[in-house]
């Protein structure tokens, strides 16, 4: 029981906030965890009339999924193949941290997620 009551504890501290971010530039003022996963499955390019490029970022992947896609990366995995086997569309390029910073300053359409600090504007952060 012991074991248990550790790993519960353990869980509820290795997940950090996830920080969805843009370029101070984007006049977008915030987002909805809808609007969020239907850019991240291409099902939207938009978030109130401003066209956006959403990014993955490799550190926080797998609990972005679950968050905010709400599906495993398997089951995302899946999804995308489904979709790039049909040729509908190609899934968000995935790239580093540092990476993401430098697009973000390249161009303000970029949307992402991190669990670390990066200079960007903050639209809504998932606890």
């Amino acid at each position: 029981m012991r074991v248990f009551a550790i790993y519960i504890i353990l869980t509820i501290f290795t997940f950090a906030d996830i920080a969805i971010i843009t370029s101070p530039k984007n006049p977008l003022k915030g987002v909805t965890i809808e609007e969020l996963a239907k850019v991240y499955l291409k099902k939207i390019d938009t978030i109130n009339g401003i066209k956006v490029i959403p990014i993955d970022n490799k550190d926080g992947y797998n609990e972005f999924c679950k968050k905010v896609i709400k599906k495993t990366p398997k089951q995302l995995h899946a999804y995308w193949m489904k979709e790039i086997y049909r040729g509908n569309k190609q899934p968000p390029e995935r790239l580093s941290t540092s990476q993401i910073e430098k697009k973000i300053k390249q161009n303000p359409k970029v949307i992402s997620y991190t669990k670390n600090k990066l200079t960007g504007k903050i639209l809504i952060t998932i606890r």
